[in-house]
C-alpha cells in the first residue's frame, strides 16, 4: 500500500512538471513572436522610410523615380510617399554645379530640385537694378514689410543665377517627368500654357506655330497628370478634375470630372478635401444622366484598380 502511494506521488510530480514545461515553452514562444513583431513593424524600424545620404546638403544617392518609401496606411496597404525638401541652405548657386553633375547621371530627384529652384528664382530680381525696382513696387503694398523681406530673401538665395538659367526649369522638369517622377509630373501639371509660352520664348511665334506649340504642351501636361494620378497623386487627380470640369480637355468633361472626384473621395485622407469634392460631386450629379453617372463610376473603378496596383499615394502636404 505504501509503495502504491509512493508511485502515485512520483507520477503526480512528473505530470505537474510536464504541464509546467509545456506552459513555460508556450509563454516563451509567444513572447519571442511578439517581440519579433515589434522589431519588424514598419512603425518601429528605421527602414520604414528611405534615408538619403547627403554631402554638403547635396543628395548623393537615391532610390529610383518613385521609391521614396513612407508609412503604410490602412487603404489596401497603400504607401504614402513623402516629398524631399528642394530648397537648400544658403545661396542656391553654391549647390548648382554638384546638382547638375548628379542630374546628368540620370538622377530624377536632382533634376526635380534644380527645376524647383530655377522656377523659384524665375521672378526673383537678377541684379541690384531689378531689385530696387521690385522693392519700389513692394512699398506700395499694405503689407510692405513682409513683401520687402520676401523679395530680399529670394534675391539673396537666387543671386548669381542668370535669367537664361532660370528659364531652364522646364528642361529639368520635363526630364524628370519623362522618367516617371511623380513629384515632377505634379509640378509640370500646374504650369499654365501662358507661363510656358512666355518663359520658353514662344510668345512671338506665328499664330499657327503658336497654337501648335501651346496645344502640344497641353497634351504633354495632361499625359503627365494622368501618369501621376495613376500612381496615386491627389494633386494630379484634382487638376484633371478641374480641367475636365472647365472643358479644357476634349471629351465628355463632366463625366471624367465626376470620375476623378470619386477617386479623390476614395483616396484622400484630408477632411477638408473630402468635403470640397463631395460638394463638387453633388453639383455634377444633378447635371448628369444615369448613364453618364454609370460611365463615370466605371471609369473611377478602373483607375482605382490601377492606383491600388501601383500601391502609392501622394497626398497634399
Amino acid at each position: 500500500m505504501a509503495l502504491r502511494k509512493i508511485n502515485i506521488y512520483f507520477i503526480s510530480i512528473i505530470f505537474i512538471a510536464s504541464i509546467a514545461i509545456i506552459l513555460f515553452n508556450w509563454i516563451n514562444s509567444n513572447s519571442v513572436s511578439n517581440s519579433s513583431d515589434v522589431e519588424l513593424s514598419p512603425q518601429n524600424t528605421l527602414l520604414s522610410k528611405s534615408t538619403i545620404k547627403e554631402t554638403d546638403d547635396i543628395p548623393t544617392k537615391r532610390p529610383n523615380a518613385n521609391a521614396f518609401a513612407g508609412k503604410p496606411i490602412q487603404n489596401a496597404q497603400m504607401v504614402v510617399m513623402h516629398k524631399p525638401s528642394w530648397k537648400l541652405d544658403g545661396n542656391f548657386k553654391d549647390h548648382l554645379d554638384k546638382l547638375i553633375i548628379i542630374a546628368a547621371s540620370g538622377d530624377n530627384e536632382a533634376n526635380y530640385i534644380i527645376a524647383m529652384n530655377f522656377r523659384h528664382c524665375y521672378y526673383a530680381p537678377v541684379d541690384e537694378t531689378a531689385l530696387e525696382k521690385k522693392l519700389e513696387q513692394a512699398y506700395e503694398y499694405s503689407d510692405a514689410d513682409i513683401a520687402v523681406d520676401k523679395i530680399n530673401e529670394r534675391y539673396k538665395y537666387c543671386f548669381g543665377i542668370k535669367q537664361k538659367q532660370r528659364n531652364q526649369f522646364y528642361k529639368y522638369l520635363e526630364v524628370a517627368s519623362n522618367n516617371g517622377y511623380v513629384l515632377a509630373q505634379e509640378v509640370f501639371g500646374s504650369i499654365t500654357p501662358e507661363f510656358f509660352m512666355k518663359s520658353q520664348g514662344y510668345e512671338e511665334l506665328e499664330r499657327s506655330d503658336f497654337i501648335r506649340k501651346r496645344d502640344s504642351f497641353i497634351e504633354q501636361k495632361v499625359s503627365f497628370l494622368e501618369q501621376a494620378a495613376k500612381n496615386g497623386s491627389i494633386k494630379a487627380l484634382a487638376k484633371l478634375s478641374k480641367m475636365n470640369r472647365s472643358q479644357i480637355i476634349d471629351g465628355n468633361g463632366y463625366v471624367k470630372s465626376y470620375a476623378f472626384n470619386q477617386l479623390i473621395l476614395e483616396f484622400t485622407q484630408n477632411n477638408e478635401i473630402y468635403n470640397r469634392y463631395s460638394w463638387f460631386q453633388q453639383k455634377l450629379y444633378s447635371q448628369l444622366n444615369p448613364e453618364e453617372i454609370e460611365n463615370a463610376l466605371t471609369m473611377s473603378e478602373e483607375w482605382s484598380a490601377k492606383i491600388k496596383l501601383n500601391g502609392t499615394l501622394y497626398l497634399n502636404d
